[in-house]
């Protein structure tokens, strides 16, 4: 897809039988790729002012791409194409959160994969999406569907590489694929991650859901069958959801110094989602059910970028109260259903605070309640913190080759949290990666089909623009509330550093 102004009709105009459109364009609309002396009329799709979707032919190289409506042709943009770089479909039509999947349960029964139809496992299921490899042959004509058996592609699934059983071209449309698996026996959970690596290029990351008998889906300290199904025929569901944090961070700039900055703080939200966002939302990338597996999410410097579906907020009263070991804060109102408050903070050449959230059980409150959100009490505990044992050894990351994390303490019945953030300014590109792993396990190898999704990291003054972060999570605590459906607790603390991912 080409996003601008002007590139179009002010109303969508679709292709609606074969041949599609080439080089005499739709509606006034066609988009041409071009290098050296080499031009390739892309396949329309459909085309309106700010918008123009097009199939790049198999042929396509790498080269710029303009596009021409009714006769005025804009600047020629960079365009980098790929033997393969597979894009799944998602619900949302974002590229963020549930994949497009279908169940197979018969031929002619195979419903799409949601909350409430989750898959079981060792059942087969079809992922949809696009740009797989290319065909032999003129697709603007009409689809080509064909095996696709050699192209390299590798299958991830709740963090665990999964065997495709099909790949290929699908026969109802033009430029759409089809992956066919079996989902493995130990995954589990409402938002299982789903990833497809060609070559070295790694798709986005979407999510699938999975249950021991298909139906609908649970995890730990998330949603159950009754919230999903009293969802279902309600129409929605009133979230609560309230978080304590910890960070501590270590970076050094070259000829000036080394500083720390460190911080305890909270954040509340009270909404509710429609049920068809509910079957839209990307849930957490925090993935409890799945211990080992990673989420990555994609995006561009300064982009809008989807930020799921929208929700309606609810009032839970003027502030969140929260009360431990050493003293009590608030969580003020930063608008309707949203709380934030910094509990204490540690900032470079300011005076060090003593920290808020030490080990032990923290009291969270709202008062007299709101005008959606009556008043509730609940507790959260705070474990003992995990040290980042192998942190001063991390520098530079090679993303081909996987990077070996390791840590001491924490809750040994906790997970441990280790996530890695990297932007590369002169293409614009950033991305984020976050996992768990049980804390007794004392160690995770960052897989290097998770650090291929990175881009390389730039740089300013010698500080790369790369991040790691290793800390303590808690599963979910659940509390009730007039005027919720579902509501829970959570504490996370990350040790952070720079880094360098290459």
């Amino acid at each position: 897809m080409i996003f601008g102004d002007n590139l179009g009709p002010a109303n969508i105009v679709q292709v609606s039988a074969f041949p599609l459109p080439t080089t005499a364009g739709l509606a006034g609309t066609s988009v041409r790729v071009t290098v050296g002396g080499t031009v390739v009329n892309a396949i329309m799709l459909y085309t309106l002012k700010t918008q123009v979707a097009a199939v790049l032919p198999s042929s396509t190289p790498l080269g710029t791409v303009t596009v021409t409506y009714n006769g005025v042709t804009s600047n020629a943009a960079p365009i980098i194409v790929l033997a393969g770089s597979f894009g799944t479909f998602t619900r949302n039509q974002g590229g963020t959160g549930p994949s497009i999947i279908q169940n197979f349960i018969t031929e002619a029964n195979q419903p799409f994969n949601t909350l409430v139809e989750s898959a079981r496992p060792g059942q087969v299921v079809t992922l949809w999406g696009t740009g797989l490899g290319p065909v032999t042959g003129n697709e603007a004509g009409q689809p080509l569907p064909g095996n696709l058996s050699n192209v390299n592609a590798r299958l991830f699934v709740g963090g665990r590489e999964t065997p495709i059983t099909y790949r290929w071209r699908s026969g109802c449309c033009v430029g759409i694929d089809q992956v066919v698996f079996t989902v493995p026996q130990d995954v589990s959970g409402c938002f299982a991650p789903v990833s497809l690596q060609v070559g070295n290029i790694v798709s986005n990351f979407t999510t699938m859901s999975v249950a021991p008998n298909g139906g609908i889906c649970s995890d730990p300290g998330g949603y159950t069958p009754a919230e999903l199904e009293q969802a279902r025929n309600s129409g929605g569901l009133r979230i609560g959801s309230m978080t304590l944090s910890k960070s501590s961070s270590s970076f050094s700039v070259p000829g000036v110094g080394s500083f720390d900055i460190k911080s305890d703080a909270g954040g509340a939200a009270f909404f509710r989602y429609t049920f068809d966002q509910l079957l839209s939302n990307a849930g957490s990338d925090l993935n409890v059910s799945n211990p080992g597996a990673c989420a990555v999410s994609i995006s561009r410097v300064g982009a809008g970028g989807n930020t799921g579906p929208v929700f309606t907020p609810l009032n839970a009263g003027p502030a969140i109260n929260v009360s431990g070991p050493t003293g009590a804060k608030q969580m003020a109102a930063a608008s309707t259903g949203i709380y934030s408050g910094v509990f204490s903070q540690t900032v470079p050449f300011g005076a060090a605070e003593p920290d808020y959230l030490v080990p032990g059980t923290y009291t969270l409150n709202n008062g007299g309640g709101g005008s959606d959100v009556g008043a509730f009490t609940t507790t959260h505990t705070v474990p003992p913190g995990t040290v980042w044992s192998n942190q001063a050894a991390i520098t530079t990351v090679n993303r081909a080759a996987g990077q070996l994390v390791t840590w001491t303490g924490g809750d040994p019945n906790g997970l441990t949290y280790i996530a890695g953030a990297s932007i590369n300014v002169s293409n614009t590109a950033q991305a984020t990666f976050v996992c768990l792993e049980r804390t007794s396990a004392g160690q995770f190898n960052i897989p290097s089909s998770i650090l291929l999704a990175l881009p390389p990291s730039g740089s300013s003054a010698g500080v790369p623009f790369g991040f790691m972060f290793v800390g303590a999570y808690t599963t979910p605590g659940r509390f009730t509330a007039p005027g919720l459906d579902f509501g829970y607790t959570s504490y996370i603390s990350t040790i952070s550093k720079s880094v360098s991912f290459q």
